[in-house]
């Protein structure tokens, strides 16, 4: 069994909204490095957070023209993570060592990918809807969960606690039993499909309105998934959750959606309604245990209406082994 550490490094995970990153170097987090993440002419820049002199934290210093400078004694350094000026001795060559460790970045959907490993395992989730320029975006703040990333999209693909976890929100006490629905290989992840009889947001003190709403699950292996709901009453909008480890018990989550860009209303009524739904789900969540992604289901038991979640955990755990995910298996 490899470490999470290890398991998780090559993957691209997010660490910063890129709205959070102005002319200022930005501190980050990710699978227990402490990461510094600035911007270049051509792009984005992340690297080590602690100098490499005496240890301050380069989140505190300023992007100049040869790269991040130190605030204490104003070592910079580059792109590549290697000192290029020491200016207490300009004249003399730069130590070897006197570098920091610098990690690939890139910048999509909004959002500062790192990846800390030399070549990516998978390539960035694929969502083209948010570059083509059809639809409007609007954002949560961070979620800082304590809980394990895997944890956290466990919670959002779970079929079967809507109507327990959500009610007062858009869970439905009434509909207790989950129909059966299929799980599907996608290249780097999985899909699902059911329809619930969510409950409308109550209008004019008016009792609220079943809305049979499509809910399109689509997993981006490790900790993304792209929730798409279409009802028949309200209007039909997408979901983006990415779980950020901290580490094995704790994540950062990015979270946002994207709508038809005439709804001028959508931003309010989704954070106000989100942020309560997603609370319901915290409490829940940071309640399980163990906190730690399971490794297995030996202690658990399931029936068939988990099995998205199952199916999602069974390619986790195969990521975790190293070994090929796997289609899903038979019913």
């Amino acid at each position: 069994m490899r470490s999470y550490e290890e398991a998780f490094s090559a993957y691209w995970h997010p660490v910063a909204f890129s709205h959070e990153l102005k002319e200022r170097p930005l501190p980050a987090r990710l699978l227990g490095r402490e990461l510094v993440v600035w911007r270049t002419g051509p792009g984005v820049a992340v690297t080590q957070r602690y100098c490499a002199h005496r240890g301050a934290d380069l989140s505190q210093g300023a992007v100049v023209g040869q790269g991040l400078r130190c605030g204490f004694h104003g070592w910079t350094y580059g792109q590549d993570g290697r000192c290029v000026h020491v200016p207490s001795q300009p004249s003399v060559p730069i130590p070897p060592r006197a570098a920091v460790a610098s990690y690939r970045a890139t910048e999509r959907y909004g959002l500062i990918w790192v990846c800390l490993a030399a070549e990516p395992a998978a390539p960035l989730p694929d969502w083209p809807e948010l570059e083509d320029g059809s639809v409007a975006t609007v954002a949560l703040p961070l979620l800082d969960w304590n809980v394990s990333a895997g944890r956290m999209l466990e919670i959002v693909l779970d079929v079967t606690h809507l109507s327990w976890v959500h009610e007062g929100t858009f869970g439905n006490p009434a509909q207790q039993q989950v129909p059966p629905y299929d799980v599907e290989r996608l290249p780097h992840g999985v899909r699902a499909q059911i329809t619930y009889p969510a409950l409308a947001p109550s209008i004019g003190g008016a009792p609220p309105k079943v809305d049979r709403t499509t809910l399109t699950y689509e997993v981006t292996y490790p900790f993304a998934v792209r929730l798409t709901f279409k009802p028949t009453l309200f209007f039909k909008h997408t979901v983006y959750a990415i779980a950020s480890p901290w580490s094995e018990e704790k994540m950062q989550c990015f979270y946002f959606s994207s709508y038809h860009p005439n709804l001028k209303m959508f931003p309010d009524i989704f954070v106000k309604s989100e942020r309560a739904i997603l609370e319901q789900d915290r409490v829940m969540a940071e309640a399980q245990r163990p906190k730690a992604h399971p490794l297995d289901f030996s202690g658990e038991v399931h029936v068939k209406a988990d099995r998205l979640t199952n199916e999602y955990r069974r390619g986790v755990i195969a990521l975790r082994l190293g070994h090929p995910v796997e289609g899903p298996a038979p019913d």
